[in-house]
């Protein structure tokens, strides 16, 4: 494979523009969900769902078996599955409570399984779970069950009893290939299981896998990333999602155990994004918004082509559905004009549903001209350009307060390169590309907002 040779942008831009910024898988994003959340406001968002409107289900699964030092997922590890039946048992009634305020059997189009490690379940809960999931709500004959997994724990009968259970969309945790990587961040899982992972799951017909990958983990170079992607492109996953390793140590104390080594720069890090972008391009890859690829028949492809692509808290995606009620801790809703985040703590979950009450604690009411820099935010994430005056039927009325107070920056990006504006359009350019989540940034007003009132660490992920 001859590749061309890959440039970091012009010297001191990359330091310019590697600073924190939010990925947008919502806007305003969850640290901006400051509403109180009275049980009043919550039934009535549930029963203003259009009676014919299909929606979508989460399932917050916030435990697993192992500690990966690199995660920044709110979760739990645990030695056996006896307290994620219990975990389960009270998010079936949340379920239950969550079906009678909405007062009929919503019509259901996707259930989606996240974490933490919801394939650490035993499958007879996952199976009562998804039994009570099929008598309040109404299940679409084309439904799609997708499940994030960790690998290290499948085997060919646990693989065999999850389709058997309806999963027909897998997502599997890899991040990456090379031993000395695996042993840094104590993930050990050798490629021949990942493998017959894959190979299991095509045995039983599942056709849509996706590959979780990271870049700027200790010890990886461009040339270990280019021999992750040869080994992802022999087992051919639909999808791949190549992800930047978030290092916030002061909000997951964990991570400070990898400061024994040293960790890529900024530098390392675009070489190493780059480098999978040009080789998973070169094997038929097609690039996703900032960080997802998929192979051109996926849907994910097909929702790009045909300007559907959307982008939530699972990142870019082909669901459509305007409402996605998500179940468990932490776990975080979205109404169209509102979002709802449950309480992170497990006795708090509990408590409140077992005396009939939702367990939100922080609910986000969007204003008119939310949704319209929401719309504009995501089109610049997924497409990677927008045109301000095209954004819904309110544009006009937001447009041109929305371009003023971005244009300075923009302007500023423009010089630089890194993207072209015209008559309130922008576009990214290809230099541009890598720093797409800060263009997207300059419509954030709640973003400014804190920058001006806070000083000190961030609790956004770098750009790079």
């Amino acid at each position: 494979m001859k590749k061309s040779r890959i440039l970091l942008p012009k010297e001191g831009l990359l330091a310019k523009y590697d600073r924190p910024v939010p990925r947008y898988t919502s806007y305003p994003t969850a640290p901006h969900f400051r509403h109180p959340a009275s049980q009043s406001a919550f039934r009535k968002l549930l029963r203003e769902i259009p009676e014919d409107q299909s929606i979508s289900l989460y399932i917050h699964i916030p435990f697993c078996r192992h500690l990966c030092l690199y995660c920044g997922c709110h979760t739990r590890i645990l030695n056996n599955e006896a307290p994620i039946r219990e975990y389960l048992e009270t998010v079936c009634q949340e379920i239950s409570l969550t079906s009678a305020a909405i007062g009929r059997r919503q019509k259901v189009s996707h259930i989606h399984f996240g974490g933490g490690t919801p394939n650490f379940a035993l499958t007879d809960d996952l199976d009562d779970l998804l039994e009570v999931i099929g008598q309040k709500f109404s299940l679409s004959d084309s439904l799609v069950i997708a499940m994030e997994m960790d690998p290290r724990i499948l085997t060919r009968r646990k693989v065999r009893k999850l389709v058997k259970l309806g999963v027909n969309r897998v997502s599997l945790g890899v991040q990456d290939f090379q031993p000395d990587v695996q042993k840094a961040v104590d993930r050990i899982q050798p490629y021949e299981h990942v493998r017959d992972c894959v190979c299991w799951f095509r045995e039983k017909g599942v056709d849509s896998i996706n590959f979780d990958m990271i870049y700027g983990l200790p010890f990886q170079t461009p040339e270990k990333i280019s021999d992750n992607i040869r080994k992802l492109v022999e087992m051919r996953p639909e999808r791949i999602a190549f992800f930047g390793y978030a290092h916030v140590p002061w909000f997951k104390e964990h991570q400070k155990r990898l400061e024994v080594y040293t960790l890529p720069d900024a530098a390392a890090r675009f070489d190493m994004s780059e480098t999978a972008r040009h080789d998973l391009m070169e094997a038929g890859y097609v690039p996703i918004g900032i960080d997802h690829f998929a192979v051109p028949e996926d849907a994910l492809a097909g929702a790009l082509k045909e300007k559907r692509l959307r982008r939530n808290f699972q990142g870019y995606t082909s669901d459509n559905e305007e409402v996605l009620i998500a179940f468990g801790q932490t776990a975080i809703s979205g109404y169209g004009s509102a979002y709802a985040q449950n309480t992170s703590y497990s006795r708090e979950y509990r408590d409140r549903i077992m005396a009939s009450e939702f367990p939100v604690v922080k609910v986000c009411l969007l204003s008119p001209e939310d949704i319209y820099r929401r719309s504009v935010i995501e089109s610049i994430m997924c497409y990677g350009e927008v045109d301000l005056m095209s954004i819904g039927c309110d544009a006009r009325q937001w447009a041109d307060g929305v371009w003023n107070s971005a244009r300075q920056q923009l302007e500023s990006c423009e010089k630089d390169g890194f993207v072209e504006l015209g008559d309130m359009t922008v576009v990214v350019t290809p230099a541009g590309r890598p720093f797409t989540r800060i263009v997207a940034s300059i419509f954030d007003v709640y973003l400014q907002q804190q920058a001006d009132r806070e000083t000190g660490t961030s609790r956004h992920a770098r750009a790079v």
